[in-house]
């Protein structure tokens, strides 16, 4: 039923422009101009997952993933590489928990950059074998240009050429760290704009580039610049003065010792598709929401960001007997796990970055010398994302299974609900502006919220109101 569709749709754009709003100290910037002016556009976007750039290294062409949260480029193309020049060398690169990892040969080769960028002569690892890449593969992405720091340990590369040549060995530093040392004069920093695609759609129009600013967004240099916490980490750390939910101050106590008292850690990082924190905070914020209900799958993560396209995730699920598919709301909140204990309070992946152009500031090179430092400029008009919501969203509905609140979705695969008798959710949004204070109706769906065995917490907009009508609100001041 396309009315109803549209009209659920609505409710949920109206929620989260008033809800999801996140203050920061810097302007907005205005819509950006067409992407076929700007010869920056060279970044790929894989279905808000992962964002790509073109690299030729050692003659080849290479589609990579672009992350700020490593140092070493590795590549490993379905056909190999021709005229790799192997150095004898090998290594393992590990991200995360260190249960991802590539290992293979050190080679060194000619690497351009989609865009112009050149370095005569870059150590990169040739992969051999690998362990978690496999979801990259599948999406056509068959390495990762890292675009973080080169500090002492960050690339394994380096330390293993510096094992060998000796500390003052340089060949085997990060590609970023080339670059830079070309041009001594120029400022070290990066400019990233991530580009969002109307749910699983492909695009190409967001921008990478190294020491200049993508001309629609110059205007990023005048923002406050957000000093690297703790420096010298070797993570893009900034400090996060306060978090709100529904306009009420939520408190975390952070176990950094860098962290300035009743201030958080968060971490910038393109290589990462969501929002991560650990578990603990995540249920501190759920806690104040009537409704979150709380279930085991850690596949259905939680809610932050500013378009409404970026709250939420549209997914489809099959019951257990086959019989029955449903759609339901996935937020963009998971748990941080024990990727960055001792290191952060949270990582903010592509979810955020989404919403801001970001240019990273090394801190190493011309007039900027000094900390390391971060500016960004918020890019999401508030009042355009509704109606993009509504579009991009009614279109996608249309064709996909009946929709059920999370509570329903849960008793269902818990046994507790036959799925021939979950009801989908309907809601009715009022003929208001986004501004209009007047509360939507919802049928259909139940309002228990036990659940048994719960590990995690899960949340869409729309149950705020079938549950009593409380509006979620995330706020972060940086």
């Amino acid at each position: 039923m396309p009315g109803a569709v549209a009209s659920s749709l609505l409710f949920l754009a109206l929620l989260a422009l008033e809800s999801s709003a996140v203050q920061f100290g810097f302007k907005v910037a205005p819509p950006k101009a067409s992407t076929a002016s700007n010869p920056n556009n060279n970044l790929g976007n894989v279905r808000n997952n992962r964002y790509s750039t073109n690299i030729t290294i050692s003659g080849n062409v290479v589609t990579v993933l672009i992350d700020t949260g490593s140092t070493d480029l590795w590549v490993m193309p379905p056909q190999g590489l021709a005229n790799f020049n192997d150095t004898g060398l090998s290594t393992a690169i590990h991200y995360g928990d260190g249960s991802a990892f590539v290992e293979g040969e050190i080679g060194v080769g000619a690497f351009s950059l989609d865009g112009g960028v050149t370095v005569p002569y870059q150590a990169y690892l040739n992969v051999a074998s690998e362990a978690g890449q496999e979801p990259d593969f599948d999406q056509g992405l068959f390495g990762i240009l890292g675009l973080g720091f080169d500090t002492t340990g960050a690339s394994e590369v380096d330390t293993t050429v510096r094992n060998k040549d000796g500390p003052e060995a340089t060949w085997g530093q990060s590609v970023l760290s080339n670059i830079f040392a070309q041009n001594p004069d120029s400022s070290n920093f990066i400019g990233i704009a991530l580009s969002r695609s109307g749910d699983q759609e492909g695009s190409a129009d967001g921008s990478l580039t190294i020491a200049e600013y993508d001309p629609d967004y110059e205007s990023v240099q005048n923002s406050p610049k957000l000093f690297q916490t703790p420096v010298g980490s070797g993570d893009w750390g900034v400090v996060m003065d306060s978090f709100k939910v529904g306009g009420n101050p939520i408190t975390w106590p952070s176990p950094l010792s860098a962290a300035p008292a009743g201030k958080n850690i968060v971490v910038l990082d393109t290589g990462t598709t969501n929002i991560l924190m650990p578990e603990a905070q995540v249920d501190a914020i759920y806690s104040t929401i009537p409704g979150a209900v709380l279930t085991q799958d850690p596949n259905i993560p939680l809610d932050f960001t500013i378009h409404p396209l970026d709250v939420t995730d549209i997914s489809t699920i099959t019951t257990p007997d086959g019989t029955y598919n449903f759609t339901y709301c996935s937020n963009a909140f998971t748990d941080i796990g024990l990727i960055g204990q001792n290191r952060e309070d949270a990582l903010f992946g592509d979810s955020f970055l989404r919403n801001v152009y970001t240019a990273f500031d090394f801190g190493t090179g011309g007039p900027t010398k000094g900390t390391p430092f971060v500016q960004m400029l918020s890019t999401t008009d508030a009042t355009k994302s509704a109606a993009d919501f509504t579009t991009v969203r009614t279109a996608v509905m249309q064709n996909m299974p009946p929709e059920l609140n999370p509570i329903d979705l849960i008793r269902v695969f818990n046994g507790s609900l036959n799925a021939a008798d979950a009801v989908p959710v309907t809601i009715s949004a009022p003929a208001s502006t986004a501004t209009g204070s007047s509360a939507p109706s919802a049928t259909g769906g139940s309002t228990d919220s036990k659940t048994n065995g719960a590990s995690r917490r899960a949340f869409a907009p729309g149950i705020a109101v079938v549950l009593g009508g409380f509006l979620l609100g995330f706020s972060a001041l940086f």
